[in-house]
């Protein structure tokens, strides 16, 4: 993984292995797509591919904010997150019963197609075949795409459907096929600003230092232990307590590292 102060390779570009075409390795290392674009963070790409583009898979460790950019693409989002064992129908829709008929209940990708809402599909490398195959169809242009219901009912997408695909993992692993539906494909390896500036907010230097643990993939923090750490010392839960509860074993190191920078926790001492 990239240092963020580099955010290297941070954007894959479409016929291109690493970002743009290199002779040598360090040429490549070179890319830096945010300092490229003369903006400040990656994020800002991610921002403008999300508002702008119908198609767009976001990727990077957990907890660094993908999922929570996506949900901001639109008025309530529909979020799913795929598994090897969801099946298209739980996707698509499939008939329950209502007393002495049956109805077609939509599911969340035929319900977003419908309404023409943001499709937010969390894991989406975790997908089973049987379901990145039903994936393509929904991916496919607006002018081309329809979705065949088991009731009869053929959709069309509505003026305002897009497509958000997360991921914890490379877009190689998903199948060509369905990766070349997506418009941009954005490595996201640092935490969101915004998220970093909240924990400031709430703890002077505590955003700075989950973004520097970044320096070093191997000792980044997750975002989300932080967050709940931080929640708990502020609901009165002394700091060594909320530390073992949300980081465990590198609890000491965590602490060690916060008093070191001198900050000091809400409410609490170390």
């Amino acid at each position: 993984m990239p240092k963020p102060s580099g955010c290297r390779n941070c954007i894959r570009r479409r016929g291109t292995r690493d970002g743009m075409k290199t002779s040598t390795n360090s040429q490549k290392q070179q890319w830096n797509p945010s300092e490229w674009a003369g903006v400040a963070s990656v994020w800002v790409l991610a921002e403008a591919a999300v508002a702008k583009l119908s198609r767009v898979f976001l990727w990077g460790p957990p907890g660094v904010g993908k999922s929570y950019l996506a949900s901001r693409a639109g008025s309530s989002p529909v979020q799913v997150t795929l598994a090897e064992d969801l099946t298209v129908q739980e996707l698509m829709g499939h008939w329950v019963p209502d007393r002495v008929e049956w109805h077609f209940h939509l599911g969340p990708v035929s319900r977003a197609y419908q309404e023409g809402r943001v499709l937010v599909l969390n894991e989406i490398g975790r997908a089973s075949g049987s379901v990145q195959d039903f994936l393509l169809g929904v991916l496919d242009n607006r002018d081309v795409a329809s979705l065949a219901l088991p009731n009869g009912q053929l959709l069309t997408p509505a003026e305002g459907f897009k497509v958000v695909g997360t991921s914890n993992t490379s877009p190689d692993q998903l199948d060509p096929a369905l990766r070349s539906r997506f418009e941009a494909e954005i490595h996201l390896p640092v935490p969101n600003v915004a998220l970093v500036e909240e924990l400031d907010r709430r703890c002077q230097g505590l955003g700075g230092a989950l973004a520097d643990s970044y320096l070093d993939p191997e000792r980044a923090l997750d975002p989300r232990r932080v967050m709940s750490f931080i929640n708990l010392v502020c609901d009165a839960v002394p700091s060594r307590q909320a530390a073992v509860l949300t980081l465990a074993e590198r609890a000491p190191d965590f602490l060690a590292a916060l008093q070191a920078r001198g900050v000091r926790l809400p409410c609490d001492t170390f």
